[in-house]
């Protein structure tokens, strides 16, 4: 019967420690600062402008970099998951299929550094960062800040985004013309 106790015991102990850590953490530390951010970004985008954002975004599709690195970004800080999407109305049809692709992927590394991208990913991007935050702690590894685990992973999340986007329009290119016999865009569409 103690051992019951004691394991009722434990299990109860478990989720007080989960409690009082959600408190400390989220609570008290980063709900303020997630509602501060995303109050400044707010601000920052009727300040800036709809139509000046979406000038930019038409000036990166123009090159190649810029298309598969910036316009992705740009799109998803200022307009946020899933009104990124409608950003791929500046690029030709046989491009559109590239600009999705890393869009939707880049909805997790934004969030981080930008909680109102993607506001349904932000408590598992503080759990993870929260454990990993902790794990380096307590053994000396990994990083030092959860700033700098939040901009080390934007920064890979921007690298992954290139390297899709060229993948799906390789990919992409290639199943189209293996379908229709041509290039998309090079023949007149039936």
């Amino acid at each position: 019967m103690e051992a019951l106790q004691t394991f009722g015991q434990g299990f109860m102990g478990l989720f007080q420690n989960g409690a009082n850590y959600f408190i400390q953490l989220y609570v008290l530390q980063l709900l303020p600062w997630v509602i501060i951010m995303i109050t400044f970004m707010h601000i920052l985008f009727k300040l800036i402008g709809l139509e000046r954002i979406e000038k930019l975004v038409k000036l990166c599709n123009k090159f190649f970099l810029t298309r598969w690195i910036l316009s992705p970004v740009i799109a998803m800080v200022f307009s946020g998951n899933p009104m990124t999407y409608p950003y791929a109305r500046f690029l030709p049809e046989n491009q559109k299929v590239a600009f999705f692709d890393p869009g939707i992927s880049f909805c997790h590394p934004v969030t981080g550094l930008f909680p109102h991208a993607n506001p349904g990913e932000l408590f598992v991007w503080l759990g993870i960062a929260s454990g990993v935050y902790v794990q380096g702690l307590q053994f000396g590894i990994g990083i030092e800040s959860l700033g700098g685990l939040a901009v080390e992973y934007f920064l890979l999340g921007m690298v992954m985004v290139l390297l899709r986007s060229i993948f799906t329009q390789v990919i992409y290119n290639a199943k189209y013309k293996a379908k229709y016999g041509h290039a998309q865009g090079s023949e007149t569409e039936a």
